[in-house]
């Protein structure tokens, strides 16, 4: 039984007895916790997979040692399972994928590059393979990455390469920055219009003189759903001067690219916080993609000046030049730690995948 208060002999409900009433008086907008309509659960299984860093290169790891072997920095693993609803066989799988580069210049507009190539695997089979040209036991050689680092993204397509439905590709990167550091994200995931059949395929955007083709992330019929344009996480702040010695970057892309053509900067600006709330405001600006380390975005951001080792980060809205309208951004927040100060002397790192806000963005990611 519930228990009760008495007052001058009389019983008095508690707040627990009308919890059952207070629940029922509730508007039912105030138990709605759904997502906007159109955007994506970048954890599910999608049509669209993006990958937020590669960085090209090799290492050898236990070096000097019998178990000795060359590995690659970067490691994308690609897989497929059978879409939710779907009655799946051991169907061939195909789908595209870029190796998208940051612009040459990251302050003003620049051409993005990018090479895309094709892979195919079947429903619950996995391919590996590294930007690099690495040979990797069980791995697949593809087109190496024109640059050093930047994000690669990739999509289901038919046997014609045109761009298809199948809500069943996940995956993920196995990174190694040095020869004794390992760490690993998750692929974020983008699902295709819910009321698209499986293996149907995407009304892409008309091919302009260029011959680009453009995918829709927009949320409208027969198209892909949004992403967002905002992010929020967790960050250590810079700490050159003593131990424990760690350096923190923001890494950040955009679907809104013209692949291989000239890109406009955007720009994103960004609330620190230490551990009691004490804020800084600075910003960053990039084009395509980039890896910031925070003392370089704002040098007062250190764990000197911050005043605490920890805190947070709240980005606004990233726009673009030149008319400043709102576009998608995405991204990691990577932290090296080691026996010296330096992002150079870094022996292990870790990565956070940041929070956003749920507004979903509508653009175009023109693959040329």
């Amino acid at each position: 039984m519930s228990p009760v208060i008495r007052w001058w002999g009389r019983r008095l409900p508690t707040l627990m007895s009308l919890m059952p009433a207070l629940l029922f008086a509730m508007p039912a907008f105030a138990l709605n916790f759904t997502d906007p309509a159109g955007l994506a659960d970048t954890a599910e299984p999608g049509s669209v997979l993006v990958y937020p860093k590669f960085s090209s290169g090799s290492v050898t790891v236990d070096a000097g040692t019998g178990g000795a072997f060359t590995a690659p920095r970067t490691e994308i693993e690609l897989g497929a399972v059978c879409p939710k609803g779907v009655l799946c066989s051991d169907d061939t799988v195909r789908v595209r994928v870029h190796w998208v580069c940051p612009g040459t210049s990251q302050t003003s507009a620049s051409i993005c590059q990018e090479t895309d190539f094709d892979v195919k695997l079947s429903v619950n089979g996995k391919l590996r393979f590294n930007p690099s040209g690495v040979a990797m036991d069980g791995g697949t050689t593809v087109a190496q990455a024109p640059c050093t680092r930047g994000y690669a993204i990739a999509w289901a397509i038919d046997a014609f390469g045109r761009p298809i439905k199948f809500d069943g590709l996940i995956g993920d990167a196995v990174m190694r920055n040095s020869a004794t550091d390992l760490q690993s994200y998750s692929a974020l995931a983008i699902q295709a219009d819910p009321a698209l059949a499986n293996l149907a395929p995407i009304q892409t955007g008309d091919r302009d003189a260029s011959g680009a083709l453009v995918l829709r992330f927009d949320g409208g019929p027969g198209h892909y759903q949004m992403v967002t344009g905002q992010i929020s996480g967790d960050v250590r702040y810079d700490q050159d001067d003593a131990r424990p010695f760690a350096d923190t970057f923001l890494i950040l892309l955009t679907l809104d690219v013209r692949s291989n053509l000239l890109n406009q900067p955007i720009d994103v600006s960004l609330d620190f916080y230490n551990q009691n709330e004490s804020l800084r405001s600075t910003a960053v600006r990039f084009v395509c993609w980039t890896q910031a380390q925070l003392s370089n975005i704002d040098p007062n951001l250190t764990r000197t000046l911050m005043g605490t080792p920890k805190g947070i980060v709240v980005s606004g809205q990233a726009v673009q030049e030149p008319n400043f309208g709102q576009v998608t951004l995405l991204g990691l927040i990577q932290t090296t730690e080691g026996p010296a100060g330096g992002a150079a002397n870094a022996t292990r790192s870790y990565t956070n995948r940041p929070s956003n806000n749920s507004v979903p963005i509508p653009t175009n990611f023109i693959a040329f």
